[in-house]
């Protein structure tokens, strides 16, 4: 792999992985398309770590008041300790899934093919919520039920084609939320999601040296920039409650697949 390649790839990365696009069928996709059929998935990660830096810096005043509220206990139990329970809920929900969910992630890995049906899932998911935003309209709190729900659609976010941003957005419509909460909570859900996937493939280490440490570089810059770009392209987006043109793009991303690999 070139620093060209890499930075293509991690550019890719940025702008998919908070557009309700899927970033890691992109990947798949590109990765493909550019001859490299065996880039280590630690690789694939550390870009998506540089698309968390991103939402470190996005949200640094939402995290901010969420870490200071946490470690709070004047008052007691308070609203920073119940949003951070909903994200373990969710997480937790999610980590379950993976018993089912991994064995297909490497299934498509090694079929790209697949990501056809997955781009299509996650179109339909988008016109889901395109139509189900004139009913969420509760700007309420995250309660159990709805970590649950998102929790659930997260996990099938783990398929490669599956849009993380898209699923667990349909699944807080789904749940009558309103938009801009459901956006935020996706965002904070995507801090242990990436940290925990990280974690475990430096547990296994696989094809760390495989890569040379300037065309990483390359590739984490690149998809931290864009991931600042997607970010607030999303936001705006959500906030004038579009999201048809993603889902569009995607069944023309489906039919190409079809051909392409």
């Amino acid at each position: 792999m070139t620093i060209i390649d890499s930075i293509v790839l991690g550019i890719m990365q940025g702008l998919t992985e908070f557009l309700p696009v899927s970033s890691s069928g992109h990947l798949v996709f590109m990765e493909k398309l550019l001859g490299h059929k065996d880039v280590p998935l630690l690789y694939d990660i550390l870009l998506h770590v540089a698309s968390l830096l991103a939402v470190f810096i996005f949200f640094r005043k939402k995290l901010f008041a969420l870490v200071s509220g946490f470690f709070s206990f004047k008052k007691g139990v308070n609203d920073s300790h119940r949003y951070v329970l909903m994200m373990l809920i969710s997480t937790a929900v999610t980590t379950a899934m993976l018993v089912v969910t991994k064995p297909m992630l490497e299934g498509i890995k090694e079929n790209p093919l697949m990501l056809m049906p997955a781009f299509a899932f996650t179109a339909m998911l988008l016109l889901f919520a395109q139509f189900g935003f004139k009913r969420a309209t509760e700007d309420r709190e995250i309660n159990w039920k709805d970590a649950v729900v998102i929790g659930f659609f997260q996990g099938i976010a783990v398929l490669p084609g599956v849009s993380r941003s898209g699923s667990t957005i349909s699944g807080g419509i789904l749940r009558k939320i309103k938009a801009e909460r459901v956006v935020e909570f996706s965002f904070m859900l995507a801090i242990p999601a990436i940290l925990g996937a990280l974690a475990l493939e430096l547990v296994k280490a696989d094809g760390v040296g495989a890569i040379d440490f300037g065309v990483i570089a390359a590739g984490f810059v690149s998809s931290f920039a864009s991931s600042l770009a997607a970010l607030k392209l999303l936001v705006f987006m959500m906030k004038k409650t579009v999201l048809y043109p993603f889902a569009v793009y995607l069944i023309l991303l489906s039919i190409a697949a079809l051909y392409v690999l």
